[in-house]
């Protein structure tokens, strides 16, 4: 009797394992699926059907919090949330064919809304913001086919306009225009294929012109400065760079991982 009940004990604790990461004989993934870490920890969790994942996928960090969910839904959709090592939100949105799909939204991991994007099979296309902690938006950009183009616009913290300009083809090109943060124009002028052209003006704070250059291809030609005023273009450049953190708040969100752990 003894050993009767310890044999059934042991095929009762067993039958889990058995029942998932199973193939059935065409190769197919069928029923609950689970891949671990070397440590031991869950990596990812969810149910297969004839090879397709169905409901709901969740994936761990090796300390055992959840990087993400993937709920499948019909016809190549699926909606998704990562997170934070710290188990806040990182961000969310749609796919479709494993490619994100319409508007996404991301958040820092204080759970403030940081960024949002719209993507077309994979491709960033359309409006993309940038916001400040205070929720008030720091930059906007336009996409198309996955680069800057069109207008964009970068904010001071109380949502006036800092500066603006256009892009083509991801480069500056045309005019721009930066501003002191009582709405006065601080400088003016134009890109040409990502570099200065043509006459670019300086402003002090009372709106008289205290510099003027001359740019022929980003080459500085000529200029003329009031007594008294150095161009500060170390400064000015680091400027331009603000607007840089878009594209490393996304790069950041990428690094966590793909869309179906292997």
């Amino acid at each position: 009797m003894k050993s009767s009940l310890i044999i059934f004990v042991s095929l009762l604790l067993s039958l889990p394992l058995v029942a998932q990461n199973q193939v059935d004989e065409d190769g197919q993934k069928q029923g609950k699926w689970e891949k671990k870490y070397e440590n031991g920890n869950v990596r990812y969790q969810g149910q297969f059907e004839d090879d397709q994942a169905i409901g709901t996928f969740f994936y761990y960090y090796e300390n055992k919090v959840k990087s993400s969910e993937v709920t499948y839904l019909s016809e190549g959709k699926a909606s998704a949330k990562f997170f934070h090592n710290n188990g806040v939100i990182m961000g969310k949105g749609p796919y479709l064919n494993q490619q994100k799909d319409g508007d996404w939204v991301f958040f820092d991991n204080q759970a403030k809304k940081s960024m949002t994007e719209s993507y077309v099979n994979g491709v960033l296309q359309g409006q993309s913001q940038v916001f400040y902690l205070n929720g008030q938006v720091s930059a906007t950009f336009s996409y198309t086919d996955g680069r800057k183009d069109g207008a964009f616009k970068e904010f001071f913290p109380d949502g006036k306009v800092k500066i603006e300009g256009t892009y083509q083809d991801d480069t500056y090109d045309g005019q721009y225009v930066q501003y002191y943060q009582d709405a006065k124009v601080l400088r003016k002028g134009a890109y040409k294929a990502a570099v200065k052209d043509g006459l670019w003006v300086h402003y002090d704070t009372d709106g008289r012109i205290i510099g003027q250059e001359l740019y022929e291809k980003g080459k500085l030609v000529k200029e003329k400065w009031e007594e008294g005023h150095e161009p500060a273009e170390e400064k000015m450049e680091l400027e331009d760079a603000d607007i840089l953190n878009e594209q490393q708040l996304q790069e950041r969100f990428l690094q966590q991982g793909g869309y179906i752990g292997n």
